[in-house]
């Protein structure tokens, strides 16, 4: 019998994937093969955050609060700021903080801000402009993406309601946030008002922690999101 030479799909183009594409690729399937993966996600009000954001001068992106806010709850949660290694659970001292970067969607780079829990929403502003800046002119160096702990991803403008996003390996979870918007909340348990509102989605290994550490750990994100204006203020 002859081999069927005709693709029953229809033409089509074969591209060759760039590098980072492929390297991409390479490290989400090792992380899925590698953790088992689980997902948690809240609803985050950032009215606080906005009205922080208009009491400076700086006027600091929102990402950097959402990093403020992480790298603080992970000094009461450790074990989401660590990684498992041949059962054990190697615990890090130090938040290095991973910021996602889309490289026109050929794939994604990861430069780390180290020590970004001695940084306040501003210092991790100019950090976060200065690496994704220079991962987009392709000016980052190895050392740059090295060393990260735990990585937040952000999808800003893009309309999304949330995203369940990948471990970046070794860590044992990963933060995205979603794009904010208008909705009607409940405020006070009796009234409805609009509210500016995104989803945090964190994706964890569950051989490191399980559900209920990870619902108080995104609880703890979530209430100093939700108090930014005074604790940011105060140097909270």
């Amino acid at each position: 019998m002859s081999a069927v030479t005709t693709d029953p799909r229809g033409p089509s183009t074969v591209r060759r994937a760039s590098g980072i594409r492929r390297r991409t690729a390479e490290h989400m399937v090792r992380s899925l093969a590698t953790s088992p993966h689980a997902a948690m996600a809240v609803e985050v009000r950032f009215d606080a955050v906005e009205a922080a954001r208009r009491a400076s001068a700086a006027r600091p992106a929102v990402p950097a609060y959402t990093a403020w806010a992480v790298t603080r709850a992970l000094a009461d949660f450790p074990l989401v700021n660590s990684s498992w290694e041949d059962g054990s659970i190697r615990v890090f001292e130090h938040v290095n903080l991973g910021v996602a970067v889309d490289m026109s969607h050929e794939g994604l780079v990861v430069p780390v801000i180290r020590g970004a829990h001695e940084l306040d929403v501003e210092g991790l502003h100019e950090r976060i402009t200065e690496l994704t800046g220079r991962a987009r002119s392709r000016a980052l160096g190895v050392a740059d993406m090295a060393g990260g702990t735990f990585t937040l991803s952000s999808l800003g403008r893009s309309g999304t309601l949330f995203t369940i996003p990948v471990i970046n390996q070794p860590q044992a979870a990963i933060l995205s946030m979603d794009t904010i918007a208008r909705r009607p909340v409940v405020a006070d348990g009796t009234r409805v008002e609009v509210g500016l509102v995104a989803v945090l989605t964190m994706s964890f290994d569950h051989r490191v922690f399980d559900g209920a550490y990870a619902a108080a750990f995104l609880g703890r994100v979530r209430e100093r999101l939700e108090n930014a204006d005074g604790k940011v203020a105060a140097g909270g």
